[in-house]
């Protein structure tokens, strides 16, 4: 276990600090290997890890234990012993105090009968590294301020970051326990996890895998498919034309649902409007994966055929831009965390023509930030010409800040029509 000065903050730290005070318990969720257990010791007086056949029977029989401890009481892997979530889920209905307990663990097993604890044991997601967390600039450009931002104000800063820096991180991964290793070491262990998501993981949490090789092939299409909204039918076709162990359509469906829940997977859903817009909204959410890390090593592209433009032909299957949509991702693993962390909602905007979309939308209450992504250094009218567009489309209902993120040095507000050109490396929450 890493010393508590090895920390490496999490954005989190502060939510769930503040939620402590008021709250009797809370579970951290999220995927494996992102930092939930590291994240709950910075904050955790007593520890009970689940993993240990002692602690863990020595919970069964006498649950009561975790009140007769200094305070907040943490429970890893309590999905292996589900009766403490319900004996917990008691104790707050008759007035656990604030800052408790706190949970954390793997998703619990599909068509379990335990409670689900709303109303009374909040959830948390964890997620691998945002770009600050990453620390890639020394200073930030904050979704929070852009949110309070007026009209009139302007922004401005520098980076050293290029494209090649942001591919680099890309290939590092958010996970903490992976991103700092080797290159080789990396490999190594993306491997593993990737081959631990069919081989274990399913399993473990109650999915039945009849035909692995459908599983595997089904994963692949969809990570070629991040960054997005690549039609479902597209990418299950695309799953089966070169597999010759054919799953139905119905199984495909399930694989689906399974990934989301273990949070290999993830969707952003179509920007819901209200008032005079949309008859002709698409509702296709938008494809991303746990980590591009994951779905380049599912993908088995590694950095130079990346670079030298020599990725295998059937990942452009559905969009030409594969370092585009890396980029993408990279932006949609840290503007999920920020929206999160403002008490906003993520989506993204495209209409059923395809003829104007938004790559993302941060909505609070009547505050839109509309984001457009681009590889690009450069920042041309017509990389604009869509948040613009969508400004004038809304205008009357919500207030629209309007951000160009690319892989230029320089922060800077274009006077034309004031949308902030912003460095990727340089958004923060």
């Amino acid at each position: 276990m890493k010393s508590a000065n090895a920390y490496q903050k999490r954005i989190i730290d502060q939510l769930l600090k503040r939620n402590l005070e008021e709250l009797p318990a809370i579970l951290i969720e999220g995927a494996k290997a992102v930092g939930k257990t590291e994240t709950c010791l910075q904050l955790a007086k007593t520890v009970y890890d689940l993993d240990n056949e002692s602690i863990r029977l020595l919970l069964k029989n006498s649950p009561e234990i975790i009140l007769n401890n200094e305070i907040p009481v943490l429970i890893d892997e309590w999905q292996l012993l589900p009766e403490v979530w319900s004996f917990v889920r008691h104790q707050v209905d008759q007035g656990l105090p604030a800052g408790s307990v706190l949970f954390t663990g793997s998703s619990i097993k599909v068509n379990s009968r335990i409670h689900s604890g709303a109303g009374r044991i909040i959830r948390m997601t964890l997620r691998p590294f945002s770009i600050e967390e990453r620390q890639m600039s020394d200073r930030y450009l904050r979704v929070g301020d852009l949110l309070e931002m007026n009209q009139e104000q302007k922004i401005s800063g520098i980076t050293d970051k290029t494209l090649t820096d942001y591919l680099d991180e890309i290939f590092r991964s958010g996970f903490p326990g992976i991103r700092n290793k080797s290159e080789h070491a990396r490999h190594l262990l993306l491997q593993s996890y990737v081959n631990n998501i069919v081989d274990h993981d399913f399993q473990e949490n109650g999915f039945m895998i009849k035909k692995p090789e459908s599983l595997l092939s089904w994963i692949k299409s969809y990570a070629a498919a991040i960054g997005t909204t690549t039609k479902f039918q597209t990418i299950w076709q695309a799953a089966m034309a070169n597999n010759s162990e054919s799953a139905s359509r119905k199984t495909i469906e399930y694989y689906h649902e399974a990934l989301k829940i273990l949070d290999i997977i993830d969707e952003v859903p179509s920007f819901l409007p209200v008032g005079k817009i949309y008859s002709n909204l698409a509702r296709a959410p938008k494809h991303f994966m746990l980590d591009p890390a994951i779905a380049l090593e599912i993908l088995g592209v590694d950095q130079a055929q990346l670079v030298n433009y020599k990725v295998p032909s059937y990942i452009g299957i559905f969009n030409q831009s594969f370092i585009g949509q890396l980029l993408e991702s990279l932006v949609y693993q840290s503007l999920i965390v920020y929206a999160e962390a403002n008490d906003a909602k993520l989506s993204h905007f495209r209409n059923h023509t395809g003829t104007h979309e938004v790559d993302f939308i941060i909505q609070k209450q009547n505050h839109l930030i509309l984001f457009e992504v681009k590889a690009d250094p450069e920042a041309k009218d017509s990389y604009v010409k869509h948040l613009n567009w969508f400004e004038e489309l809304v205008k009357g209902e919500f207030e629209v800040t309007k951000v160009l993120l690319n892989t230029g040095k320089v922060a800077y507000t274009r006077n034309q029509d004031h949308v902030h050109v912003i460095p990727i490396s340089m958004i923060g929450s």
